[in-house]
């Protein structure tokens, strides 16, 4: 993790939520906010807890997951450096509805939530874009739950692979490319609702029909169309 100071008024007005804003307004908000740095394993926070803020992630990795009493745990997602959190708890007074902890060693910068209410209700442009972004998160989670009941193991693991900004477009694939997952194959596993056993399989029959290469972290894809028929 870096250990530069951050410039906080320049980092959030590189932020699409804070798009347009004035140089006081900006001010205004970073005046408010503080900067929050986290170790790998430590939590940021639980279920139930009130939520203090925006989380923005500057660098690092926090997954979000439910957590049954048993221990068992389902990984909602996984957030790195660019994402932010709780946007949709903005517009209550709400809890936190999931915990979340670090990955990855993780820097973030914390907007307290009455500060930015204060600054949403005087700004109609900036009420509209953290609604955008709440939108943009609920079909995100729309789309994992129609995976989950109605696709198989198989094609949510292909359609992880497939889908990483690493790949971009499928049909103009013409070389190999690389997928390198961002945490654990037990995170992703949870990640996409399989068993890390049955993540495992997947990826040795995948790579046992010569469509993929696992270097641990590291998946090598071979052949990305073959590989997006198979499921």
């Amino acid at each position: 993790m870096g250990s530069r100071r951050l410039n906080v008024v320049s980092y959030l007005g590189g932020q699409a939520l804070f798009k347009d804003m004035s140089a006081p307004e900006l001010a205004r908000i970073a005046s408010a906010s503080s900067v929050r740095r986290l170790s790998r394993g430590q939590e940021m926070f639980h279920a139930g807890q009130v939520c203090e803020g925006l989380y923005f992630v500057i660098d690092g990795m926090i997954k979000l997951y439910a957590k049954a009493p048993s221990g068992q745990e389902k990984v909602i997602e996984v957030i790195g450096a660019g994402g932010c959190v709780s946007e949709a708890l903005m517009f209550s007074e709400g809890a936190h509805s999931v915990n979340a902890s670090v990955l990855m060693d993780v820097q973030l910068l914390v907007v307290p939530r009455d500060v930015l209410v204060n600054e949403i209700e005087h700004n109609a442009g900036l009420a509209i874009r953290l609604l955008k972004g709440v939108a943009r998160r609920m079909n995100s989670l729309v789309k994992d739950i129609e995976a989950v009941t109605l696709h198989s193991g198989v094609k949510r693991v292909v359609d992880y692979l497939l889908h990483s900004p690493v790949v971009g477009d499928v049909h103009e694939a013409d070389k190999d490319l690389t997928v390198s997952l961002p945490a654990s194959k037990g995170t992703i596993a949870s990640l996409l609702s399989v068993t890390p056993e049955h993540f495992s399989r997947i990826l040795h029959d995948l790579q046992a029909q010569g469509l993929i290469e696992v270097d641990r972290r590291h998946i090598h894809i071979r052949d990305a169309h073959g590989l997006a028929q198979c499921a």
